[in-house]
């Protein structure tokens, strides 16, 4: 009977190391804020909230990707320079990305530009909106100067889901 206790033990012991080493990998997800704004002599209280699905290989993040929906009500639009009003006034379905890699070759940009190729996007420079992001206190905070900051527009509203497929990680579908 101690025999069997002891084979039971061992297999238990074998099982268990193995799915931990396949859970090294593994995607969070979660909100991120960008509390209150300020632009010339405007000021307010509102939050810019970012879905975020973040990639860690055990306890470091290897990709980070934030994305926030703008609405037109927005305080947030002031960021926004005439010209990249023009173009998000062009698009049917905008949203403001924010995106890391610690390291390119592991997890290149190429891979999340041709996923969001896939679900219809194309990408918008924010040059103006990024100056503000970056001077804002929740930039320096969180290390934002570490991402690429950048639009992603449909012409049409499309229902296709926004799909990561990242190697080695589970796949995530944000709509």
């Amino acid at each position: 009977m101690k025999n069997v206790f002891k084979l039971l033990a061992v297999c238990f012991l074998m099982f268990s190391c193995a799915s931990n080493n396949l859970s090294k990998n593994t995607v969070r997800e979660g909100d991120f804020l960008v509390k209150n704004g300020v632009f010339a002599d405007k000021k307010w209280e509102e939050n810019l909230t970012f879905k975020r699905l973040s990639w860690y290989h055990e306890l470091t993040l290897q990709f980070d990707f934030l994305m926030a929906q703008m609405t037109p009500q927005s305080s947030f639009n002031y960021w926004f320079s005439a010209t990249e009003q023009q173009d998000i006034q062009k698009c049917s379905d905008f949203r403001v990305v924010l995106a890391y890699s610690l390291d390119t070759k592991l997890i290149p940009y190429s891979i999340l530009n041709e996923q969001l190729e896939l679900a219809g996007f194309k990408k918008v420079e924010l040059i103006h909106f990024k100056r503000h992001l970056m001077v804002h206190p929740d930039s320096e905070l969180n290390s934002l100067r570490l991402y690429q900051v950048y639009g992603i527009c449909r012409a049409d509203k499309e229902l296709k889901p926004l799909i990561f497929n990242f190697p080695g990680f589970t796949e995530k579908s944000v709509n």
